[in-house]
């Protein structure tokens, strides 16, 4: 989608963070009004890092670096969330920046229904 969501938050609070990079395009005023919509949170943009590990692509010329890849998240699971950044080394051959995002879910456990349980006679 190439959006840029940006680091100005104003009216956008409920959707993102304050620790985006640089300025929103249209395809991130669209990406952020469907996030709004949706109740998505954008995870890159909550937790802080240094740039280096916000940067998503590069263009060729090695100086024009933007956090165009997002992870959006449903606000339910907003707590589970633990982390959002990019890996720079991974090997492939693309200008995009491999986005890792880590968990941590509970599991609850299932309980079993009375069907299981013997029945008391009046003896």
């Amino acid at each position: 989608m190439n959006a840029k969501t940006g680091s100005d938050i104003e009216g956008l609070e409920h959707v993102m963070g304050r620790h985006g990079i640089g300025n929103m395009n249209k395809n991130g005023e669209l990406f952020s009004e469907l996030c709004a919509s949706c109740d998505f949170i954008i995870g890159g943009t909550v937790f802080p890092h240094k740039t280096c590990h916000k940067v998503s692509s590069v263009l060729p010329d090695n100086r024009m670096e933007n956090q165009t890849d997002h992870m959006a998240i449903s606000k339910r699971f907003r707590r589970s969330l633990l982390d959002v950044r990019n890996k720079r080394g991974a090997d492939r051959g693309s200008d995009r920046h491999l986005m890792i995002a880590d968990f941590r879910f509970k599991v609850l456990a299932t309980r079993r229904k009375n069907e299981t349980r013997r029945k008391k006679y009046n003896v």
